[in-house]
């Protein structure tokens, strides 16, 4: 791979949630270009299935694509936070459900042309009723679904479309 140059990185925004920077970078062609991007936010979200081969969905309303998404239970990591603990953390908190059994599926870059995050997806088993405890700006709604009918169709994003379909066959169900 020809060598690229960072010439000058800056911070040009930040909240909690989020940080952006710009890059000025010489490439392979000595072309310069300015390429933005997100920080380095890591992620978690966790298949949690039950003995009757359902999975814990959460419908929630997302702003960045204004409409309700069914997806499965995840979020950030606080700092330096475990990737699993952060797992179990964010199933419990969403859903009213601990999970006795948990392992890793994977862990991948979220979209690395535009970000450092990691996404880390985790399968759990083993689940029971706790309760659920929500941050005073996150509304969801529980569901389970049936992992026998629930298609890929219906889901809103891809950590949700892998991780169902990973459970579907660690279950036999495919």
């Amino acid at each position: 791979m020809d060598k690229f140059e960072e010439l000058e990185k800056k911070e040009i925004f930040k909240n909690e949630h989020i940080k952006v920077f710009s890059r000025k970078l010489k490439l392979p062609n000595n072309k310069i270009v300015d390429w933005t991007f997100t920080g380095k936010r890591d992620a978690v979200g966790v298949a949690a299935v039950f003995e009757d081969d359902t999975i814990l969905l959460v419908k929630q309303y997302r702003p960045a694509v204004n409409m309700v998404t069914l997806e499965i239970p995840a979020g950030l990591l606080e700092k330096d936070e475990c990737p699993m603990n952060a797992a179990l953390r964010e199933l419990e908190e969403e859903t009213g459900y601990r999970a006795n059994k948990i392992e890793k599926i994977c862990e991948y870059f979220m979209s690395p042309g535009m970000s450092a995050g990691k996404f880390y997806l985790y399968y759990a088993e083993d689940l029971v009723k706790t309760q659920q405890n929500l941050d005073e700006d996150e509304f969801v709604v529980v569901e389970k679904e049936s992992l026998k009918t629930i298609s890929i169709d219906s889901l809103s994003d891809g950590k949700s479309i892998i991780a169902v379909e990973y459970a579907k066959k660690k279950r036999g169900i495919l």
